[in-house]
């Protein structure tokens, strides 16, 4: 039996995500592809998440198409070609998933683009079952298509030297678009902000992200339960002020030594001193601020939030610290902005000044952010594997963008 349906701009990226799941080859032929630095479509592809053989024809009319999308294609070892303009003004957006004798055939409007997928207003039909029939006649002859398109006569491998030359023609042909001020689709594209990522992912694809990060880093989540762990067990809620009289416990809460994943806050000799030697008074004010905002639940209340993260600021420390600390507390609401390299990063995501982060709205900003993502609101996954991160996931962000 086939299924054929009109997808909308929501069910057209999740259809799309769950074939590259399910199938094991995958033939797309699109006018264009977008700035892989997006994150998606691109993360539905990488071949660390799923085994998919894919084969891409790609067109470059107008200089449309990103040269970072060539390089990311050449670099995940992707048979990808692009259609010679000479011949004609190549605009097709097919996707054809094949698995055995199965298929799932997106034919639309949505080129391999962000706004493709997510922003633009698109029309896209997904036909999907067993090849036979009068489906098998419509899977051969688009089949055909896709391998003329992509043949020799058509088509050629991008070398080195030809994206060379053509990442130089696209940067010129961006100027003369800027000063002259003529719109193209590509500034709509490139005015995307960089963090839709994180907005829009699913689970899979964030659960990708932070193990890829743990690779670049060199780290392992071993690392990171390990803290996690021990807040949990020698710093459960309520606080009490005794738990500032005992080096252990100061250990895991400024992160030092075996404790430094998610940020080294006693480096500060100032944070230390404060630990160790504050007064009483303020110290009372810190704990009963950090005990009221480990225990809201999901949806916040904001104003509440801001309030006493006001309060421990007042302290003289900044969120930097704090975060720090709201994060190994409650992993699965407060994520941590402590370490430097996680405030440039995530500035560079959010285009955000990186001094935002260290003001009480800043940091209720990202939160929002994050709750608002599906990723965030995903039911809790079966393997478990993924569970233990996904029960912290949002101090996890850590390991995406240190």
């Amino acid at each position: 039996m086939i299924k054929s349906t009109v997808l909308t701009k929501e069910s057209f990226a999740s259809e799309f995500e769950r074939c590259c799941r399910e199938y094991s080859t995958l033939s797309i032929a699109c006018a264009w592809c977008g700035d892989p630095t997006h994150i998606l479509p691109y993360s539905y592809l990488e071949r660390e998440s799923n085994n998919l053989d894919i084969k891409i024809t790609t067109g470059i009319f107008f200089n449309q198409t990103h040269p970072g999308a060539i390089s990311y294609f050449i670099d995940q070892e992707v048979d990808i070609k692009i259609f010679e303009n000479k011949i004609a003004l190549f605009h097709p957006k097919v996707y054809l998933f094949k698995k055995s004798d199965n298929a799932a055939l997106f034919i639309g409007s949505s080129n391999l683009t962000y706004s493709g997928f997510f922003n633009n207003i698109e029309v896209n039909m997904l036909s999907e079952g067993s090849i036979k029939g009068e489906f098998m006649q419509q899977i051969n002859k688009i089949e055909n298509d896709l391998t003329y398109w992509h043949s020799d006569e058509c088509s050629f491998f991008p070398t080195e030297q030809w994206l060379t030359k053509y990442h130089a023609e696209y940067k010129k042909k961006r100027k003369q678009e800027q000063e002259n001020k003529i719109s193209s689709p590509r500034d709509y594209e490139e005015s995307i902000s960089s963090s839709s990522w994180l907005r829009k992912a699913n689970w899979a694809i964030y659960y990708q992200k932070v193990l890829s990060g743990l690779k670049e880093k060199e780290r392992d989540e071993f690392g990171y339960s390990e803290v996690l762990n021990a807040a949990q067990d020698k710093l459960p809620l309520p606080w009490l002020e005794t738990y500032f009289d005992n080096i252990e416990k100061r250990r895991i809460i400024g992160g030092m030594g075996k404790y430094g994943r998610l940020g080294h806050v006693a480096a500060s000799g100032a944070f230390r001193k404060f630990m160790t030697s504050g007064g009483r008074v303020i110290k009372e004010q810190a704990i009963k601020a950090i005990n009221d905002i480990c225990t809201l639940e999901i949806p916040l209340d904001f104003k509440v939030l801001e309030r006493n993260i006001d309060k421990l600021i007042s302290t003289g420390h900044s969120i930097k610290v704090w975060s720090r600390i709201l994060a190994i507390v409650r992993p699965d609401i407060y994520c941590t902005v402590a370490s430097p390299s996680v405030r440039k990063n995530l500035s560079k995501t959010l285009e955000m000044p990186q001094n935002r982060f260290e003001k009480t709205m800043g940091y209720i900003r990202l939160l929002q952010l994050i709750h608002a993502s599906p990723w965030y609101n995903s039911p809790p996954p079966k393997i478990e594997a993924e569970l233990s991160i996904w029960k912290r996931r949002v101090a996890f962000l850590d390991a995406i963008f240190y």
